[in-house]
């Protein structure tokens, strides 16, 4: 079953899939859950994609309708419901679309999920609802054997997607660059949740700085500021003295 298998690498991070170019980033790093950044890396890389298809010479005709796909592994839009949400470019005065060539979707896989278990969408009758259940099926008991039960009674493509998938998950050399990426995450989530951890001891500092030059300049005593922000008096002395 899937379960045993790998987990999807795609499921992993928020994945970009730009025209069959998969940009990932891992989800756990700090600000990659931020929504404007999201959307703006999505765009980003839908802009990079699209100039790419105009080669020297060649007409602003040439460019065609380029879609980013974003698979979220957190809730960006609480306030509705829809796991499933596309954007294009609107004409906001004449209430019409300005271009088609722009198409941004992103699909909110924990809303998925939870209208799944709530019985709100049907894998059976829905083959978009399907494959997309397929990316957190590892962790999920009852949709695993779900999706196995329409692969192999409905639905000969995912069936063979899944047939592939076992047999990528169990190749030594697969498993061996899985595991490599695995650890550069890794190695890179460190780095930056060490990064993040000195960023506000820093801005701590700085805000003590602030506090004790702000009671001096009120006239508070020497004394009585290194107790408030338990320093030394000699310590106070030479953060007022640096910032003098």
């Amino acid at each position: 079953g899937i379960k045993r298998r790998l987990e999807p690498d795609v499921w992993k991070r928020t994945s970009p899939v730009l025209r069959g170019e998969r940009v990932r980033e891992d989800s756990d790093l700090p600000d990659l859950n931020n929504n404007h950044d999201m959307i703006k890396r999505s765009l980003y890389y839908w802009g990079r994609l699209y100039t790419s298809q105009l080669q020297k010479g060649m007409p602003y005709s040439s460019l065609h309708k380029t879609i980013t796909i974003n698979l979220l592994n957190f809730v960006m839009f609480p306030e509705h419901e829809a796991f499933h949400t596309t954007g294009i470019l609107w004409n906001q005065q004449q209430q019409k679309v300005l271009s088609s060539d722009i198409e941004v979707h992103i699909v909110e896989i924990p809303k998925l999920m939870q209208q799944w278990r709530n019985e709100q969408v049907n894998p059976w009758e829905d083959s978009f609802v399907r494959w997309l259940l397929l990316l957190p099926a590892n962790e999920d008991e009852q949709l695993t054997q779900t999706l196995e039960d329409i692969a192999m009674n409905q639905d000969p493509i995912l069936q063979k997607a899944m047939n592939k998938w076992e047999r990528m998950s169990q190749d030594s050399s697969f498993r061996q660059a899985y595991e490599a990426r695995e650890k550069a995450l890794m190695d890179e989530a460190a780095k930056f949740a060490h990064a993040r951890n000195e960023g506000k001891k820093e801005g701590i500092q700085q805000g003590k700085i602030q506090m004790i030059k702000g009671m001096h300049e009120l006239g508070v005593p020497i004394d009585t500021i290194a107790k408030a922000s338990k320093l030394s008096i000699e310590e106070v002395q030479l953060i007022l003295k640096g910032n003098s």
